[in-house]
């Protein structure tokens, strides 16, 4: 009866292992399927540079991968068990405070596809705490080939979100620098009633070229949202000149929550001349003139400040 009370706590504890370590491998494969909401999400707090926000939100991620493999290959465990525990008091912390002071009713803890508000995020962690020390008195597997394994599973952890999923930064660094915009198109735009009726003709202003409907657009709406209010911005030099039926439109603002920007609206066959389909496509304007065209991953917090205030 002894033998079989210890061969059930083994397996208990076998299978407890391995659903936190994939429940980890799990959450960081979530926040990676929507990893430019969870960097715009760590930049809404208004402590580091969106640059930066995005190496943090991968150095997060790959942490989740590492903790979750060596939970389940027993690699490591003892200082992983550790890891693990501090993560998880550390997130609890985080989500505390995120729970008192801000209303977010996604924490992404589990990326976009799974929304879990702070409140519910604490309750997940203290339950896996809990089970985190049913599993502590355990001991690290010993098999042939266990360090070259140990290190091959480091550099995927690392490597997937920051070489798959390069930083807008490193991907910058080998974009071509090829201008969008059609210049013929944005003088006839300029001059015609919907540009006149903005009155953007003097001063610098960033004309955000969209389509309501397309994901990509939503996404740099939310972050060039966040950028205008993290640097408290003008609101006024911000137009987007978005392409659509009304209904999608008004979705559009809904969704991002970039309601107090100007809108303007466009036919989309101008919109695709005017930026040869890419969309979206965000245009420095000076006096009128496109000074430079970027595309979501080109929009920079400090190029973006340094423009608008200059």
């Amino acid at each position: 009866m002894k033998e079989h009370n210890i061969s059930a706590a083994i397996v208990v504890k076998f299978i407890l292992r391995i659903l936190i370590g994939a429940f980890f491998i799990t959450t960081a494969i979530l926040k990676l399927l929507s990893l430019d909401s969870f960097e715009i999400y760590i930049y809404s707090f208004n402590i580091f540079s969106f640059n930066l926000c995005a190496i943090i939100a991968r150095l997060v991620i790959a942490a989740e991968l590492l903790v979750g493999a060596f939970l389940i290959a027993k690699i490591l465990y003892k200082p992983t068990w550790w890891l693990t525990l501090l993560m998880l008091v550390g997130f609890t912390f985080f989500l505390v405070y995120v729970a008192i002071f801000r209303q977010d009713s996604n924490c992404h803890c589990m990326g976009d596809l799974v929304e879990l508000n702070p409140a519910y995020s604490i309750i997940k962690n203290l339950i896996t705490i809990v089970l985190l020390f049913f599993i502590r008195k355990e001991e690290d597997y010993q098999f042939k080939g266990k360090k070259a394994v140990g290190i091959v599973l480091a550099v995927l952890a690392l490597g997937v979100p920051f070489i798959l999923f390069p930083t807008d930064a490193t991907y910058n660094l080998f974009k071509k620098s090829d201008n969008n915009v059609n210049e013929k198109s944005f003088e006839q735009f300029m001059q015609d009633s919907v540009a006149q009726s903005l009155n953007i003709q003097e001063g610098n202003y960033v004309l955000g070229y969209l389509a309501s409907g397309c994901k990509y657009c939503k996404l740099s709406a939310k972050k060039i949202n966040t950028m205008v209010e993290n640097n408290q911005l003008d609101t006024n030099k911000v137009v987007f000149i978005i392409w659509g039926g009304d209904e999608s439109i008004q979705k559009f603002k809904e969704e991002t929550d970039a309601t107090h920007f100007r809108y303007a609206k466009i036919s989309p066959i101008e919109a695709i001349q005017l930026v040869s389909g890419q969309f979206p496509t965000y245009v420095l304007v000076k006096d009128g003139k496109p000074v430079e065209a970027m595309d979501i991953r080109g929009l920079n917090d400090n190029k973006i400040r340094s423009f608008l205030i200059e």
